[in-house]
Formats: structure tokens, sequence, C-alpha cells
């Protein structure tokens, strides 16, 4: 059943993670109005980049953390201390997404970002506890 999860579950929910980011990456790029100039707040072209670079950096770890966990391949493939180190922080990004999820659930009022706000930490979670159970996993040797 938790072979299931892992390998099957987490790869999904990492990739609906991918779709949600580049999702709102489309949105808030194209499809709000460009207020820069009347509120001066143009962003400098490096800002710019840097911001697009981690962004394509996050998608990346995402991407590359349900392709190692969904795909025998891949995980066949993958060095064993690029996949230690690649799903621990993966796994410790999401705590971090999981509690600020929940922070903003905690400061904001009830409503349907609540309920967003509280899916979004379980999933981060589970996800979290995936990663880090696969990285114990292959530390341990114990054949996956």
């Amino acid at each position: 059943m938790m072979t299931v999860f892992h390998r099957g579950v987490v790869p999904v929910l990492l990739l609906v993670q991918v779709a949600y980011v580049a999702l709102l990456e489309f949105a808030f790029t194209f499809l709000t109005p460009d207020t820069a100039e009347i509120d001066h707040t143009d962003p400098s072209t490096s800002a710019t980049a840097l911001y697009a670079v981690l962004v394509a950096v996050a998608l990346l770890a995402l991407a590359g953390g349900a392709a190692l966990l969904g795909s025998a391949q891949v995980r066949e493939r993958t060095p064993r201390a690029v996949r230690v180190g690649w799903l621990t922080l993966l796994g410790l990004g999401e705590l971090a997404v999981a509690a600020m999820f929940l922070r903003n659930v905690a400061a904001g009022a009830s409503g349907p970002d609540t309920l967003i706000g509280v899916l979004a930490s379980v999933a981060s979670c589970a996800i979290a506890v995936s990663c880090l159970t696969e990285t114990s996993t292959v530390l341990r040797g114990t054949p996956a």
C-alpha cells in the first residue's frame, strides 16, 4: 500500500505542483495588467532574470523528484548520492512550503483560500514524508 502511495500518488502530486506553479506564473505574467510604470516598481533586468532562474530551478526540482519517485528506470540510473541529496532537499523544501501555507491559513479569514491552503499543506507534508522515507530506504540499502 505504501509503495503505491510513494511510487504512484506522490509523483502525481509533484506534477500537480508543477502545473500549479506554471499556471500561476502564466497568469501573473500574461493576464494581469502592467502597472509598473504607474507604481514606479519596474524590477531590474537582473531581478527578473534571477526570479526566472529560481522558478525554473523549483520546477526542475519538483519534476526531478516526480521522476525519481515514480520511475524505476530513473531511480536505477541515478547515483545514490544524487538521489539522497535531491530527495532530502525536496522533502525539506516541501516542509517549508507546508509551513508557509499553514501560516497563510492562520493569518487569513476563513474562506475558499483556507481549504486550498489546508489541502496544499497536507499534500506538501505527504510529499515530504515520502521523500524522506525514500531517502532513508536508500541510505539503509533496502531494496525498493
